[in-house]
């Protein structure tokens, strides 16, 4: 079934998913849009909205179970080098998202038998441009890239498959461009059912297997033109060099006994993609140090590299603007892909392996072009004339991308890397006391700290590097103002903390614009 040109499920298997804001959470998505606005319109506050991490943690400590703040307090201590912390936000934000979804929804459910699973199945499906999905998968993402930061590969795999098994047709989180490293990086074998003498990689077959049902694809709509165009997986520069060596260590048993078939079913994996995607092997190469000046017996590196050294594209993707973003698209994945994936491709027999393959493509050329030149010269004896095709053996491969990888071009490469980029707290000025009641939540605890609003928000000030206040203080000062220059009758009611200092609370009541929350006030 297809819809304007797009391959789609069919009906029958789809079930589509989607998540609703119950009245309470609604008041505290209303409540956030007030602190945003309240301190977008505070000019004397350089820093605005979401940018204020004081604030937010703020309204964390306040609300502790809105998954939308929860994630974005936990990626601003992931980035100051609080991963501990940072780590307990992003687990107490999936865990608001579990507790939501059905148990259908969640990975490894059991809720078809064994006998009727396949006649049954069902693709789970969610729709990221619902508001309150796309938290959902911007936490799914957070976690499966913080657990390959960690080096928990194996969890950030099965995160990741989840996470795209949720929209696999559009892939809006990107999880493709680094899926195939966890799968490659977790290294987790299991005894083979049939006689268990080999171990079998499951990451690595988990790639075979994907590639080779081809049940995914790349789907991209041009936004101008409207023009569909789609490719398969092993159009992706890091899922053929991966595909490849997925099949070499497949090929490979824990006693050192090689398949033939898987053998060379790799050797002509990889062939394929450096005949494809040449530019990747000079920057494989350099990533990981590999002498590229010196030549010995075994391998001559200046030798091979001058075929695959060059970036022009071929003949057929000259024209075209969709071409050119498809092959800027194409140079943004390649840069993703060498500097993530690079160490695997480090091991010494691993480098034979590339120059052993490389080295076969600049044979077969030279074979070709020799081929040609005494074609030539058969057919200038006779009369004929042709420019000489010497320079075929000198002209480097070309390199083309599919227009389909324009969907990859927003792709941010930092998303994908080992680490984050971290800074001082001092640079964003946050205060590790209000952090500290941000993660020492009480779900029964009233909030204290954004009560009043707007002009709360104005009281906590001290952002420009000051020590910062108890918000408390702050309205203790506007209440005195009032008393002494205010117009009594004009003052708003105030709602007391009762979880405040009794003395506080004492004097607090005395004033006659104030009440504590849930106390009925006197009859006067």
């Amino acid at each position: 079934m297809t819809k304007d040109g797009i391959p789609m499920i069919p009906q029958s298997r789809q079930k589509w998913y989607s998540l609703h804001m119950s009245d309470t959470y609604q008041e505290q998505q209303y409540a956030y849009q007030q602190m945003v606005s309240s301190l977008s319109a505070n000019h004397h506050n350089h820093q605005h909205g979401i940018n204020d991490p004081n604030a937010l943690a703020m309204f964390v400590a306040d609300h502790p179970y809105f998954a939308d703040t929860v994630l974005q307090l936990a990626m601003v201590l992931y980035y100051v080098n609080d991963r501990g912390r940072g780590n307990d936000l992003l687990r107490r934000c999936m865990f608001i998202y579990e507790t939501a979804l059905p148990s259908s929804v969640l990975p490894n459910n059991n809720n078809n038998n064994e006998k009727n699973a396949t006649s049954q199945r069902c693709d789970i499906l969610i729709d990221i441009d619902r508001q309150p999905n796309s938290g959902l998968f911007s936490t799914l993402f957070r976690i499966m890239q913080t657990s390959g930061m960690t080096g928990c590969y194996e969890n950030a795999l099965a995160v990741g498959r989840f996470l795209l098994s949720l929209d696999p047709l559009r892939d809006p989180m990107g999880v493709l461009l680094i899926l195939d490293y966890y799968a490659l990086a977790c290294r987790k074998s299991t005894a083979a059912s049939l006689g268990g003498d080999r171990a079998v990689e499951l990451g690595a077959a988990f790639i075979v297997q994907l590639v080779e049902s081809e049940l995914i694809n790349i789907h991209y709509k041009y936004p101008l033109t409207d023009r569909h165009h789609w490719c398969p997986l092993l159009d992706m520069p890091s899922w053929a060099f991966s595909y490849a060596l997925a099949l070499y260590r497949l090929a490979n048993n824990e006693t050192g006994v090689d398949d033939d078939t898987l053998k060379d079913k790799a050797n002509e994996a990889l062939s394929s993609a450096l005949s494809r995607f040449p530019m990747v092997l000079s920057k494989l190469l350099t990533m990981n140090s590999v002498n590229l000046q010196d030549r010995s017996f075994r391998m001559d590196w200046p030798t091979v590299l001058q075929h695959f050294s060059g970036d022009a594209f071929d003949s057929a993707g000259e024209s075209g603007r969709e071409t050119v973003e498809g092959r800027v698209a194409g140079e943004l994945l390649v840069r993703i892909f060498v500097q993530r994936c690079h160490k695997l491709w480090k091991g010494d027999e691993t480098v034979q392996w590339l120059y052993s393959c490389a080295d076969k493509i600049v044979k077969g050329r030279q074979s070709e072009s020799e081929s040609m030149v005494n074609t030539t010269t058969t057919d200038a004896k006779g009369g004929a004339t042709s420019d000489t095709p010497q320079s075929v053996i000198f002209q480097p491969l070309a390199t083309s991308f599919s227009p389909a990888l324009a969907r990859y071009a927003q792709c941010d490469p930092s998303e994908y890397g080992d680490r984050f980029q971290t800074f001082p707290p001092e640079a964003i000025n946050l205060d590790p006391n209000i952090v500290a009641h941000a993660m020492a939540f009480d779900p029964n605890r009233r909030g204290r700290f954004l009560r009043g609003g707007q002009h709360r928000a104005h009281a906590v000030g001290g952002m420009g590097g000051g020590p910062q206040q108890i918000p408390l203080d702050g309205d203790l000062l506007d209440q005195l103002r009032g008393l002494i220059g205010g117009d009594i009758g004009a003052q708003e009611m105030e709602n007391l903390d009762p979880d405040s200092p009794v003395m506080q609370l004492f004097l607090q009541s005395l004033l006659p614009w104030a009440r504590v929350e849930g106390v009925r006030p006197p009859g006067r």
